[in-house]
């Protein structure tokens, strides 16, 4: 297939790179709501967002953290007290995640190609 721009084909590793830093930021975010809350679950919730949000940032276990990551977001839609984004948001999240699963870590990743 011809592509419209093919000087720039060389930036294709790169859009796995940007998924994996865009899902860890909204990780991060509400992480970062539910640690605002009181109740224990929530916290608890919030330290397995952290924890695959810095394992996203930095590459580790990218395909394994992003299965997690969207089987907790489609966990989520069953319990509404986890909510913190719109549904529309999270379903762009499970693209992603599935997405990253599908493609690998991207570049800059401390994942090993097998």
């Amino acid at each position: 297939m011809l592509s419209l721009f093919p000087e720039i084909l060389f930036l294709s590793p790169m859009a796995p790179l940007l998924m994996r830093l865009t899902l860890a930021i909204l990780l991060a975010l509400c992480a970062w709501a539910h640690v605002s809350r009181t109740d224990t679950s929530s916290r608890l919730w919030a330290i397995a967002e952290v924890a695959a949000a810095a394992a996203l940032f930095v590459g580790a276990w990218t395909q394994a953290v992003s299965l997690a990551v969207a089987a907790g977001i489609l966990l989520g839609f069953f319990f509404p007290q986890t909510k913190v984004f719109p549904k529309s948001t999270m379903v762009l999240a499970i693209v992603m995640a599935v997405s990253l699963v599908v493609t690998g870590a991207g570049r800059f990743a401390l994942d090993l190609p097998l």
